[in-house]
């Protein structure tokens, strides 16, 4: 911090000395407010367990590798009760140690929450990097009722082929299933008259998407076609949020951003990415057209992914708008046992305006391209079992 920074609170002004980030008298002051609070800095100061007081040292000793001119970004908001404020300098303090603790500097920080700071990693690779910190909270779900008028209305179909619904998100409640019911109608007939291949389709538009799939061929037509049925994952939810924390990242600005740099976007959450794998690829990069899977003589397992842009139209990264991003890190943290674990992985822009090499994140997991043919990007995982990490 800077020689003195006032903050108010309940019982008046407390002045922190730059001697170190959570002072004595920051700590007394906590321990006035009522229990329980919500507060994680509250928290982080009042409790004494073992793993907080080791964890309380880490945030000491992580401010203090922070050069002195810099240390009053961190540590001002560092100290407020307002969990979005603290968590999102927490987010970009991680990222500033995770990187400096992998021989990654940090040349300029970022001059505002949420602003980009410029980093060079050991091969003098020179990029952007801003974080936006993610706290996952309770998402309200929708009407179950709607989406059993959707079923029962599909169960009316006159048909022989038995079929599941899988519903990717929640149907408004203004929902009309009957434009559904006509599209599955004539994707059946087409399965019979042959001009459809494969057992899966999919209604999408901007605010519905369903997706179903054949299970059986019965000898003769009836009704209540439907076998199971699956509700909305609480994975796409947490997806679209990446996609608006990346979104809010872009359109605040990159005028603090290097110019002519690759520029990487952190999304940072407060709980492990609880995210399927391919449920993640296919969002920030679409639907691949080909995917391949193979295992090496010593047991190495392979798996490539090739995309276009141009049919990869519902990827978060075939937005045209994001052109200039180069890729995405999907950070976090959790606790195990007594110590904190963290967790990275690098999703690469393969159409971005300024690819990002490699070897800037060195052996942090990465899915990055291996190879290109036209139009056609193929990308697969590399370093995929260095995804969680401690620090000492």
């Amino acid at each position: 911090m800077s020689a003195r920074a006032a903050y108010f609170w309940p019982n008046g002004v407390l002045l922190l000395s730059s001697a170190s980030l959570f002072s004595d008298e920051l700590r007394e002051e906590l321990d006035q407010l009522p229990r329980p609070h919500p507060s994680f800095l509250v928290s982080l100061l009042t409790r004494e367990e073992p793993a907080i007081q080791t964890f309380r040292g880490q945030l000491e000793d992580w401010w203090g590798h922070v050069e002195p001119d810099a240390r009053s970004f961190y540590g001002d908001r560092l100290v407020q009760l307002e969990n979005e404020v603290f968590f999102q300098a927490f987010s970009e303090l991680a990222m500033h140690e995770i990187l400096r603790y992998h021989d990654i500097s940090v040349g300029k920080h970022a001059s505002r929450p949420g602003g980009w700071m410029t980093v060079r990693s050991r091969n003098d690779c020179e990029f952007g990097l801003g974080t936006v910190a993610y706290l996952p909270e309770v998402q309200l779900r929708g009407s179950s009722s709607v989406y059993r008028h959707l079923v029962r209305e599909l169960n009316q179909i006159h048909h022989h082929y038995h079929f599941s619904v899988y519903l990717k998100k929640w149907l408004p409640y203004d929902f009309d299933p009957r434009p559904i019911k006509r599209a599955l109608q004539v994707w059946l007939d087409s399965l019979d008259d042959g001009d459809w291949q494969g057992k899966y389709a999919e209604y999408r538009d901007d605010s519905i998407h369903v997706e179903f799939s054949i299970l059986d061929k019965l000898n003769q037509d009836r009704r209540s076609l439907v076998r199971f049925r699956i509700s909305p994952l609480h994975t796409p939810e947490v997806l679209e949020s990446i996609g608006s924390c990346v979104h809010q990242l872009v359109t605040s600005g990159d005028s603090d951003a290097p110019a002519g740099r690759p520029l990487v976007a952190t999304v940072f959450s407060n709980e492990h990415w609880t995210l399927p794998q391919g449920f993640m690829q296919d969002y920030i990069y679409g639907k691949p057209d080909y995917s391949f899977h193979w295992t090496t003589h010593n047991g190495r397992r392979e798996h490539v992914r090739s995309y276009q842009q141009a049919s990869s139209k519902y990827g978060l990264f075939s937005d045209s708008g994001l052109s200039h991003l180069s890729a995405v890190v999907l950070a976090d943290k959790e606790w195990a046992r007594d110590k904190v674990v963290f967790s990275m992985r690098v999703l690469h822009n393969p159409w971005a305006e300024h690819p990002l090499p490699l070897d800037c994140f060195g052996s942090f997991a990465q899915f990055t391209p291996i190879d290109g043919d036209g139009t056609t990007a193929h990308l697969a995982w590399k370093n995929a079992e260095r995804t969680s990490f401690r620090m000492a």
